[in-house]
């Protein structure tokens, strides 16, 4: 062992101390050999380490279990009985990467990609797991000046997936294409399956796979990017960008409603599914393409918090791509209404190097309790120039409601200094994991979900591996992975 290795142990090993309370270690000297159960307690930093089997002394020696160790050293213990090998490892750590090898093929050399977000299910087996693709395969091309956004398979369906994790592979047991409610016919599609296209003029334009040809506008087309499930009736939510909304449908696919911002359903007046203003009217000031990102269900299936990906364009878009502040809601699942908003500030892209304000997102949420959620942070940056790929611990019942406020209507330009003077307090930030420290390797890292107490999941969106255009206008198509890693945490409650 290293020095420096052996000062950290010793280091550690000040911080715990066992206190025998019923047996005196003293009487094991007088019988060697014999082990002597001991009542004892391991106090590490001032706190008591549960046991979970008692220590023991032999031959005057106080023997603890080694999990109990591990745990007040902060590391995580496991024993190889075939080669006799035992092992701790510091919190946090990669226990297992799976990466999808079989995707299905879409046309035009493009696999079926993902994945946007990710839902482990309580009761469900912890290798089980959902998940779905965003809108589709989507490039950039530039025309004459004009960089525009192609969708090279058209006749592409949102969907999600119910995966496994087995060996070191994703296998996808399950695919559900997102359909209009029974009877009806989708205005671009012409049958029942909902497109991933824009809404309407004043979104991102959509062009064929020339970028020359404008595509035609889809009441409702679905940007999907994040799942979650609802226990109380046994249907999932989704999130949606384009307007944002947020899109409740059943087991099967089917779509029950979209719930949009007010001021909205005017805009949708021909789409094909119930269509209900639920949010509040300052959403749809979201940058283009930024709009709901994460989105969760408490354990106990009353609350859904959905959180916006960047700083709104409020006043304006020069103020939202400056700003830190985002916003996360939450609604009463029951009443179907918003009653919370809350201010979660990103890191301060000054603070690293070759990272824009405007590329510092949410891209997921996992909610522990009522209050307490998991929150995906991350930059725009990939392998070695990465530098937030972050996982938050929030508690929201310490942070303020502004639902209703003044303030809500300024959140995006307000300063630290205003939510003081305003006495709004901000969600205070824990962190859980720093994937940079893990070796994560890419960039959109857009799937988190809780296993247990001590693991998590993420998940990447590897665009179905499609890039940009080259200069003979051919679309690039790079093989880049998706990947499911599983990470083992310190106590999430």
């Amino acid at each position: 062992m290293k020095s420096g290795s052996k000062k950290k142990w010793i280091a550690a090993a000040a911080l715990v101390s066992v206190v025998a309370c019923s047996t005196q270690i003293a009487n094991a000297a007088e019988a060697a050999l014999k082990a002597i159960v001991v009542h004892a307690k391991l106090i590490a930093d001032d706190k008591e380490v549960k046991l979970d089997k008692d220590a023991v002394v032999i031959n005057g020696s106080l023997y603890v279990p080694v999990k109990a160790m591990g745990d007040a050293l902060g590391q995580q213990a496991s024993w190889d009985n075939t080669t006799k090998t035992l092992t701790l490892k510091a919190y946090p750590f990669v226990k297992a990467k799976y990466t999808w090898n079989n995707a299905p093929s879409l046309g035009s050399n493009i696999k079926e990609g993902g994945f946007s977000g990710l839902l482990h299910m309580p009761g469900d087996p912890d290798n089980v797991f959902y998940t779905l693709a965003d809108r589709g395969p989507n490039g950039q091309i530039t025309i004459d000046k004009s960089v525009n956004r192609t969708f090279p398979v058209q006749s592409y369906e949102p969907r999600f997936y119910k995966i496994e994790l087995v060996g070191d592979q994703v296998n996808v047991l399950a695919t559900t294409k997102l359909t209009l409610p029974a009877g009806k016919t989708g205005l671009v599609s012409k049958n029942q399956y909902l497109t991933g296209l824009s809404n309407i003029a004043a979104d991102e334009k959509s062009y064929d796979n020339t970028g020359k040809t404008l595509l035609p506008l889809d009441p409702d087309g679905l940007d999907l990017e994040g799942i979650t499930y609802s226990p109380s009736d046994d249907t999932f939510w989704l999130s949606d960008e384009y307007r944002p909304s947020l899109i409740h449908i059943k087991r099967d696919g089917t779509e029950i409603a979209r719930y949009v911002p007010f001021g909205d359903k005017a805009l949708l007046k021909d789409a094909q599914t119930p269509i209900i203003e639920a949010i509040p009217a300052i959403y749809a000031k979201r940058i283009a393409n930024r709009g709901f990102e994460g989105v969760t269900i408490s354990p106990d299936g009353k609350f859904l918090y959905a959180s916006i990906q960047s700083p709104m364009a409020v006043p304006d878009q020069a103020t939202g791509e400056a700003s830190r502040n985002l916003r996360i809601l939450k609604m009463d699942l029951k009443a179907q209404q918003i009653v919370g908003e809350y201010v979660y500030v990103a890191e301060d892209a000054k603070s690293f190097v070759k990272v824009n304000q405007k590329d510092v997102v949410i891209s997921d949420l996992s909610a522990i309790s009522s209050d307490v959620l998991l929150v995906d942070e991350r930059d725009k940056n990939e392998g070695a120039a990465a530098q937030i790929k972050r996982v938050y611990k929030i508690d929201l019942s310490k942070a303020t409601n502004i639902l209703g406020k003044d303030i809500s209507n300024t959140v995006e330009g307000a300063t630290a200094d205003q939510f003081k003077a305003a006495n709004i307090t901000t969600a205070p930030k824990e962190l859980v994991v720093d994937l940079t420290k893990l070796g994560y390797p890419f960039e959109k890292f857009e799937g988190l979900t809780v296993v247990n107490k001590n693991r998590i999941a993420i998940a990447n969106d590897n665009d179905f591996g499609v890039t940009e255009y080259d200069a003979n206008g051919v679309l690039k198509i790079v093989d880049k992975p998706t990947q499911v890693w599983e990470i083992e945490v310190k106590d999430l409650w």
